[in-house]
């Protein structure tokens, strides 16, 4: 009897209903993911781990992207809520958009937030870059090169940033060196790498190195660097965070502060199926960055690291 049932269902080429099967069981086998910028190649290779995971286990994947609009991420977790998605996994524009919250307050679902501190009432599990270790590992590298005015572009007031920005001020007291770091904030992009390192180079007196907070900025503090006939390890040293083809191909290949993105979606994903499989008190993964040294850093060049030089 079975062997006649499926040979029907395969001559009649039935599926079967997942609607009606998600119903039965109370469970859709769906994983929510709200990304805030899908086009970053840090963000799609986050993706691409946690779905390995989810597929293994017969999830699948609902991947929204908010382009980097906060209030889209509110949206977005709204609309995966109504498809009764199993759990999320969230990696938000911003920290405190009372939107965000708000949504993920009311929500009963499992949650693993990446590179993310959220209030602590919002109930998540956190899977976290260890930013601090590679950024400051970059700049004492800097520092024992002889640089000690360093610039630091960063995005928006979010746990990377910070954690950038702590590990920078803690290179320079560790070194006992003058804190000369320069911070320019904004939203990470082409454009806002362009204008900051603009800004930068343009000051009577210019750090003799940068450190970029994200691998979007790197395209446009190339611009400028390029614009000004700068010859990166001589005349100028540059460090970025997370490796893309461009750090590599670039002459010299840009030193960078690495991590396994892929590692970093794939432990997010096993948090959840975790909370999936046996609820319990939330979790927090920290992950390592390290830095790996290249030829676009060098020792400072002479009669720039001082204003009176």
């Amino acid at each position: 009897m079975t062997e006649r049932v499926l040979q029907a269902a395969e001559q009649l080429n039935y599926t079967p209903n997942v609607l009606a099967q998600s119903l039965r069981r109370r469970s859709t086998k769906s994983i929510g993911f709200v990304c805030s910028d899908i086009t970053n190649p840090l963000l799609a290779s986050i993706v691409s781990g946690a779905e390995s995971v989810l597929a293994a286990a017969g999830y699948s994947l609902l991947l929204t992207n908010s382009g980097g609009m906060p209030e889209m991420d509110a949206e977005h977790i709204d609309v995966l809520q109504q498809r009764q998605v199993d759990g999320l996994i969230l990696l938000p524009s911003l920290e405190n958009d009372a939107a965000t919250l708000h949504a993920l307050r009311k929500s009963a679902m499992p949650l693993v937030v990446i590179d993310r501190t959220l209030p602590d009432d919002v109930n998540a599990n956190r899977v976290l870059s260890d930013h601090y270790l590679g950024v400051g590992a970059a700049a004492r590298a800097l520092l024992q090169q002889g640089h000690r005015r360093i610039g630091l572009i960063v995005g928006r007031d979010v746990r990377p940033t910070r954690e950038r920005i702590r590990a920078v001020r803690d290179a320079y007291l560790a070194c006992d060196a003058a804190p000369d770091y320069l911070i320019e904030t904004g939203i990470l992009s082409i454009g806002h790498g362009e204008r900051a390192m603009a800004r930068l180079l343009a000051l009577p007196w210019p750090p003799t190195a940068v450190i970029l907070g994200g691998n979007q900025l790197l395209e446009g503090a190339l611009k400028i660097i390029s614009q000004r006939k700068l010859t990166l390890g001589r005349d100028f040293s540059l460090v970025c965070c997370d490796d893309v083809a461009l750090s590599r191909l670039f002459s010299p290949p840009i030193a960078t502060v690495m991590r396994d993105n892929i590692l970093l979606g794939k432990r997010a994903a096993q948090l959840l199926l975790g909370q999936l499989d046996s609820p319990h008190e939330s979790e927090e993964v920290l992950l390592p960055t390290w830095f790996e040294n290249r030829g676009s850093c060098g020792p400072v060049a002479p009669a720039r690291n001082t204003p009176d030089e």
